[in-house]
């Protein structure tokens, strides 16, 4: 069987970097993939792979993914769709005032997409288990696959700088994107400095979005719009605690990598790869995004009691390995395109 996965392997965002990641546990499988960068050329190589393939699995949202499955209908061809964020959701949650005209549009798009492919596979099994409530009329189209990491390419290994760590400096990925809920972590930590002299720092990474005017207004923020990912990886080596405060999170790759960088977490419970932490506890949890004062109070925590070995010790890497994930994923497309 051969399946041509169509989106974007390109950019430095992370769909893409788990679409990279996925085709490379497939190295050995019979596969094709988007190489095309202009629009006039995706199509066509799109038409050409479709013909050469068995089953098309569209691996990122664009509206190109319409024609796509128009032209697989036409083949007699099954269609897939990996799932890696809700638009409906993620546009009305970022936007400071959003439009309930466009609103709308993002939704019939996204119950369009689920009820012309054959199965969606969202990327963890906690957003599978939330689109089956978002979306009930198509709760028997959502599966899950967890995303494939390949473990080489999300630490710092140049030096180990376990040794070196700034234990007052805290990182959190994902800019001024209110759905990442970063402001809060402002709030905690300005609590603690203030009421605790604890002379905490904050580096913030990611797009500006909407909040990050107000992010930056705090005199304890370094804040970077963008970086290359080594750099990334290198601040994470070197600061004491990562959080992720996200008001929902489909996967959680930023998470993996800090604590393959040593530090410790403190993660909200609506991320995708909380889940296959085994030994997580109440106290690395934020249970609610926008309380401050639960925030504080782990941020302290989690800082006096290092979190961090005992989370990678209970770590289940099996559903999330490059080779294991894709061929999970390439085993249930093959067993629904064999059903004829």
């Amino acid at each position: 069987m051969k399946i041509f996965f169509m989106g974007d392997f390109n950019s430095d965002t992370g769909p893409s970097i788990a679409n990279r990641m996925l085709v490379k546990g497939l190295e050995d499988f019979d596969i094709c993939y988007s190489k095309a960068r202009t629009k006039p050329m995706r199509i066509v190589e799109m038409i050409f792979k479709t013909l050469r393939s068995d089953c098309i699995c569209f691996s990122s949202y664009s509206k190109m993914n319409f024609l796509g499955i128009k032209i697989a209908n036409i083949l007699n061809k099954k269609t897939f769709y990996i799932m890696h964020g809700y638009r409906t959701y993620e546009y009305k949650i970022n936007k400071e005032f959003y439009n309930e005209n466009e609103l709308a549009r993002i939704n019939n798009d996204e119950k369009k997409l689920f009820g012309s492919v054959d199965k969606v596979f969202c990327v963890s099994k906690k957003f599978m288990n939330y689109m089956k409530k978002a979306e009930p009329e198509y709760k028997e189209k959502f599966d899950y696959n967890y995303n494939s990491i390949y473990f080489d390419e999300v630490v710092y290994s140049e030096t180990d700088l376990m040794n070196g760590k700034k234990n007052n400096q805290i990182v959190s990925i994902g800019g001024g994107m209110k759905q990442k809920n970063v402001l809060k972590i402002c709030h905690a930590i300005e609590q603690l400095n203030n009421n605790e002299k604890m002379g905490l720092k904050l580096i913030v990474i990611g797009s500006p979005y909407t909040d990050k005017d107000k992010i930056c207004s705090y005199d304890f923020v370094t804040y970077h719009d963008k970086l290359p990912h080594k750099k990334v990886l290198e601040i994470l080596s070197e600061s004491g605690l990562y959080i992720q405060n996200s008001t929902f999170e489909t996967f959680g790759l930023a998470v993996i990598e800090a604590l393959n960088s040593k530090c410790n977490l403190l993660l909200s419970n609506n991320i995708g790869i909380v889940d296959l932490m085994l030994t997580i506890k109440d106290s690395d949890i934020i249970y609610d995004v926008y309380d401050e004062n639960e925030i504080a109070r782990k941020i302290r925590y989690v800082l006096e009691n290092n979190n961090v070995n005992d989370l990678k010790s209970g770590f289940s890497t099996d559903e999330i390995l490059y080779k294991t994930s894709s061929k999970n994923l390439y085993d249930k497309i093959y067993t629904i395109t064999e059903e004829r």
